[in-house]
C-alpha cells in the first residue's frame, strides 16, 4: 500500500516539473532561435523484495538458464530469467534482469543515451557492476558468456550475475524522478526578415558572443552595430569573428555562406561559428545564450552548415504537440491525484476500522 502511495507522489512531482517545461517551451514559440526544454525521467533503483523471518530453508530461486545477449553495434543488451545484474546510480544500487550497455572511452562498462544525431553518449550514466565492483576492459570487444562472465582479450574480468538469498521474492521501486532537463537543438524553421544584419544558421553550428561572464554560445542571429561599427547581439554583447570584435566599417560588407566578411572586395574576418560535440553539456544563461557546465571543456569542431543572411531561425516548438502534451500532462496529474486520495483512504480505514477488529 505505501509503496503504491510512494509512486503516485513521485509521478505528480515529476509531472509538476514536465508541466513547466512545457510551459516555458510554450511561452518562447515566437523566441528567436529558442531550443525547446525535455524533461527526461528515471525510475529509482530496484531494490530486493524480501520475506521477513524467513527460515532460509531450501532452495527457493528458479533455475538459472543462462544469459541472453543481443548485441548491435556497440551496445549489449542482456537479459536473464533468474539472478540479477547491478547497476550503479546515484540513489544506490539498481537490481533488474534487463540491461542495455556499452564500453565507454576508458574501458568501463556504462548505460547510455543518444544525443539528437543518434551518437551514442555516456557522460553522467551508470555504471555496470560485477561482482567485484565497477567492470573495466582493455578492449571494447568484448565476450559475454552464458554463465554471465565478461571476458576481454581471452581474460575473465567478472561476472554480471548476482543471486541473492532464497528469502528474496523480487524487486520494488519508489517510482520515478526527474534525472535532468535537456535541451533539444533540433533545427527550427527559417523566416526571411529582408534585414541585412539578420543571420540564420542552417545545420549544427553556433555564433560565439563575449559577455561579461566569459564567451558564450548562441543561434539567435539577430545582430545590430553599435556606435563603433562592431557587430553586436540585441543585449549589447559582442559578436566574435575570428580575431576578437568584428568592425564592419561602412554598409558595403556582405557575409557569405560560409561566414566570411568581405569589405569592399576583401575578405577581412570571418564570424567565429563552431560545432559542439559535447553539446549536451550546455546550459541555459537567458538572453538565447548557451554556456558550457562548470568545469567542461568545450569540445569545437568546424562549422560545416550555411550561414544565410536576412533570415532568423524561428523556435523549434510544434505549438499542437506541445498543447496535446499539456493536456496529457494534466490529466494524468488528476489521475495521481486520485489514487493518493485512494491510498490515504484505505490507510485510514486500516488504522481506524482493521485495527478494532
Amino acid at each position: 500500500m505505501n509503496n503504491g502511495l510512494y509512486s503516485s507522489t513521485t509521478a505528480l512531482l515529476l509531472n509538476q516539473k514536465r508541466l513547466d517545461a512545457v510551459s516555458n517551451n510554450i511561452a518562447n514559440i515566437n523566441t528567436t532561435g529558442y531550443k525547446k526544454d525535455v524533461v527526461i525521467s528515471q525510475s529509482f533503483p530496484e531494490v530486493l523484495l524480501s520475506k521477513i523471518n524467513d527460515g532460509l530453508s531450501g532452495n527457493r530461486t528458479t533455475p538459472f538458464k543462462g544469459v541472453e545477449v543481443t548485441q548491435n553495434g556497440d551496445v549489449y543488451s542482456l537479459s536473464i530469467n533468474s539472478g540479477y545484474f547491478k547497476i550503479e546510480t546515484p540513489e544506490g544500487i539498481s537490481h533488474n534482469r534487463e540491461m542495455n550497455f556499452v564500453v565507454d572511452d576508458d574501458g568501463y562498462l556504462r548505460t547510455y543515451f543518444k544525443d539528437n544525431n543518434g551518437k551514442i553518449k555516456t557522460q553522467g550514466e551508470n555504471y555496470v557492476l560485477g561482482q567485484n565492483g565497477r567492470i573495466r576492459v582493455e578492449d571494447s570487444n568484448i565476450e559475454i558468456t552464458q554463465d554471465g562472465r565478461v571476458v576481454s582479450n581471452g581474460q575473465v574480468m567478472d561476472n554480471l550475475v548476482s543471486f541473492p538469498l532464497p528469502n528474496v521474492i523480487g524487486t520494488t521501486s519508489g517510482g520515478v524522478r526527474l534525472d535532468r532537463v535537456a535541451t533539444n537543438f533540433i533545427q527550427g524553421d527559417l523566416r526571411q526578415t529582408g534585414n541585412q544584419l539578420d543571420f540564420a544558421l542552417k545545420g549544427d553550428g553556433f555564433f560565439k558572443v563575449h559577455t561579461p561572464q566569459g564567451d558564450m554560445y548562441t543561434r539567435d542571429g539577430s545582430f545590430t552595430l553599435n556606435e563603433n561599427g562592431e557587430l553586436i547581439t540585441t543585449e549589447g554583447y559582442f559578436v566574435l569573428g575570428q580575431y576578437g570584435s568584428i568592425v564592419a566599417e561602412g554598409d558595403d560588407f556582405t557575409i557569405n555562406e560560409k561566414g566570411q566578411i568581405i569589405n569592399n572586395g576583401e575578405a577581412i574576418d570571418s564570424l567565429d561559428i563552431v560545432t559542439l560535440d559535447n553539446i549536451e553539456d550546455l546550459r541555459k544563461q537567458g538572453n538565447n545564450l548557451y554556456k558550457l557546465e562548470e568545469g567542461v571543456e568545450p569540445q569545437e569542431s568546424e562549422f560545416n552548415g550555411q550561414v544565410i543572411r536576412g533570415y532568423l531561425e524561428g523556435s523549434n516548438v510544434d505549438t499542437i504537440k506541445e498543447m496535446v502534451k499539456m493536456i496529457t500532462l494534466m490529466r494524468n496529474y488528476e489521475s495521481n491525484q486520485k489514487i493518493i486520495r485512494s491510498h490515504d483512504e484505505m490507510l485510514g480505514k486500516a488504522i481506524n476500522e482493521i485495527a478494532k477488529i
